[in-house]
């Protein structure tokens, strides 16, 4: 059975030079995919950790301390009372409980803390679905023995000669203290050695800090590289987005011709239609008893103007020639707006001489 190497690590799409729009990122969030990184979760987990001990050392030692002395300092033919040693007992129970626990709460809540703010808070419903081709022997065989577990091993590895290197170089520092600590008191010895063991779990702790944040960088540029896109996905998107422009460009096109229909069929109620006389028409509406100033219920230029000419005269609805008055009103207003105050004079110029025609008394 040949087994295939997966080179999906570094070999990357060529057409992908795209940075991912944000519909692509939110896309990937919803499916769980963020930059993370393990190592730096564990290296804030472990150093935390570490701290917390170093500050609950004291109560711990002095549990132990306690304790001994009451244990061994006993004469052999001394009574010891049930309860008295029982409660001694609870006591170096809760001597060594209290700290610990805290010691191991401090880093949990630390490492979650880590955890979110790395997927800033993260909750994706996605990932919780069962995944049988996860269960696929075959599948997970291929995973073992790609180049990502590889590359992965290989930084185990090196993370594990750093941290060698770094324990080395503070026993190393501490050696004489080492070779004479059995000739010590076993307090002052005690403290030598939780103080040393403490200096070696500091320095490895930064270390995977260094270490960590090193791979929450790499993590960072993998998942850039991961979710780029193709210029043509981008223009898909866009187009899933914004909208077909074909489609908006006919919607659009619709939308005017609906416009233009409505505008047309008011053009029997109008008053007044004031022309350029063929490039440009309009057509007003004045209510003496209801309207303070005429207004405007169809435009047009070209062959809308023409076709408003057209339904004005079928209407029997005025058509008064005045190129000035028509351009202003043109460019000036819109379909249900009043006119102008400055066109007020002209217009109502224009309007009584309709109703002069029409032998109607303002």
């Amino acid at each position: 059975m040949r087994i295939e190497i997966e080179l999906d690590l570094f070999q990357r799409d060529p057409d992908r030079t795209e940075r991912a729009t944000p519909r692509r990122r939110r896309r990937a969030r919803e499916e769980g995919r963020v930059a993370y990184s393990r190592d730096l979760n564990l290296s804030f987990a472990f150093l935390s950790a570490i701290l917390a001990l170093y500050f609950a050392m004291k109560l711990i030692y002095m549990s132990m301390i306690n304790s001994f002395t009451y244990f061994f300092g006993f004469p052999a033919e001394a009574e010891v009372s049930i309860g008295s040693f029982m409660n001694q007992i609870k006591g170096l129970l809760k001597g060594f409980a209290v700290p610990m626990g805290i010691a191991f709460l401090i880093p949990v809540g630390v490492s979650l803390l880590v955890g979110f703010i790395q997927t800033r808070f993260l909750f994706a419903p996605k990932v919780l679905r069962l995944d049988f081709s996860r269960l696929n022997p075959v599948q997970g065989f291929r995973r073992m023995f790609s180049l990502r577990s590889l590359v992965e091993f290989l930084k185990n590895m090196v993370k594990l000669m750093i941290l060698g290197i770094v324990a080395y170089t503070v026993l190393k520092g501490e050696w004489n203290n080492l070779i004479l600590m059995p000739l010590l008191p076993l307090e002052e010895s005690s403290l030598k050695m939780m103080n040393i063991l403490f200096q070696v779990g500091l320095r490895c702790g930064i270390a995977l800090l260094a270490l960590g944040s090193a791979d929450y960088l790499y993590q960072r540029w993998e998942y850039e590289k991961s979710i780029m896109m193709t210029r043509q996905e981008v223009k898909e998107e866009y187009k899933e987005v914004e909208g077909n422009p074909e489609v908006k460009r006919r919607q659009r096109q619709l939308m005017m011709e609906i416009m233009r229909r409505r505008m047309i069929q008011r053009v029997p109620e109008a008053t007044v239609v004031i022309t350029n006389p063929t490039h440009i028409a309009v057509a007003l509406k004045y209510e003496v008893e209801s309207m303070e100033a005429p207004v405007l219920i169809a435009k047009g230029a070209g062959d809308t103007a023409k076709r408003i000419v057209e339904i004005a005269k079928e209407s029997d609805v005025p058509i008064v020639r005045n190129p000035p008055v028509a351009r202003m009103i043109y460019e000036t207003t819109e379909i249900g707006d009043e006119i102008p105050e400055s066109l007020y004079r002209a217009v109502a110029e224009i309007i009584a001489y309709v109703y002069t025609l029409k032998g109607v008394r303002v």
